[in-house]
């Protein structure tokens, strides 16, 4: 299997705090302070007590990340927390504010399925802020492969609340013997989110790269194989309603806006009306 070289990073700010990759990713160290950290975790086992399970937990503030649609809900609502607030000043992109958070945790070895988050029903910046401990997240470059696929007819909807919030692509695993990497051939490559660090995708990075972290129980850090710990992740984007909902990016293979007009291009020859693709497509995170 190949694995392609990451695209070119650069780095600013005073020890390199800031890195800047050429298809549109940064990522941002020690976003928040340990204090900061500290404080989010006791908010989040206070709404939820649960923990030590097998399986991720979800928690939703501003209107609720709908996965039946995966845009956000018309009325499921939960006030946005103070300490959520007081992040967005310090956002590097400061157009489009985001107006829903959605907090998760995962257990040690749990990983999110790879996907493409849905292009149409939020605005460009999408943000992720990684704190309790350091993951490693795979990207990989959409193909003709992943266009062909993400039409077929058995993609649908789900209500799963363990789904990310986009159109679902072959699994990133780890085939036995090799030490990691995709089981396919397609070409992928990783970045360490260290704890206390906010990423950032923009332009090709937002609309034309999969992104996934493996399911395992070790990544490589510096050299040395290190032991997952619980991990928490908060996803931040601003909400697009009615007529603001579109896309005109430059990647219409995955692009759910494109594919949900071809649709309608087809059922309207045929005649017929839509039944499905109302925001995101999607099979299952």
């Amino acid at each position: 299997m190949a694995v392609t070289e990451a695209p070119a990073s650069t780095s600013e700010g005073e020890i390199s705090n800031i890195e800047k990759r050429d298809n549109g990713l940064v990522l941002i160290h020690e976003f928040i302070t340990e204090d900061e950290e500290a404080a989010m975790i006791e908010a989040f086992h206070s709404q939820d007590a649960r923990q030590g399970g097998r399986r991720r937990i979800s928690q939703h503030f501003g209107f609720h990340f709908d996965y039946t649609t995966f845009g956000a809900s018309e009325t499921s609502f939960t006030p946005v927390p103070k300490y959520m607030q007081d992040i967005l000043p310090r956002l590097p992109v400061q157009e489009h504010l985001p107006d829903q958070f959605t907090t998760q945790y995962y257990p040690p070895g749990a990983g999110i399925p790879p996907h493409v988050d849905t292009h149409s029903m939020f605005e460009e910046p999408l943000y992720s802020l990684s704190f309790g401990s350091a993951v490693s997240m795979a990207f990989r470059k959409c193909d003709a492969n992943d266009a062909r696929r993400m039409r077929l007819p058995k993609r649908s909807l789900t209500t799963d609340p363990q789904a990310p919030s986009g159109v679902l692509v072959p699994p990133i695993v780890d085939e036995p013997g090799t030490g990691g990497g995709p089981k396919t051939a397609d070409e992928s490559w990783e970045i360490l989110l260290p704890r206390r660090s906010l990423l950032l995708m923009t332009g090709a990075a937002r609309y034309g790269y999969i992104h996934g972290i493996r399911a395992r129980k070790t990544d490589r850090i510096d050299g040395q194989v290190v032991l997952r710990q619980d991990r928490y992740s908060l996803t931040m984007r601003k909400i697009r309603r009615a007529d603001s909902i579109r896309c005109d990016c430059d990647f219409p293979g995955v692009c759910d806006a494109r594919i949900r007009e071809e649709e309608e291009q087809r059922m309207a020859e045929k005649g017929g009306v839509p039944a499905h693709l109302p925001g995101g497509i999607q099979v299952d995170s």
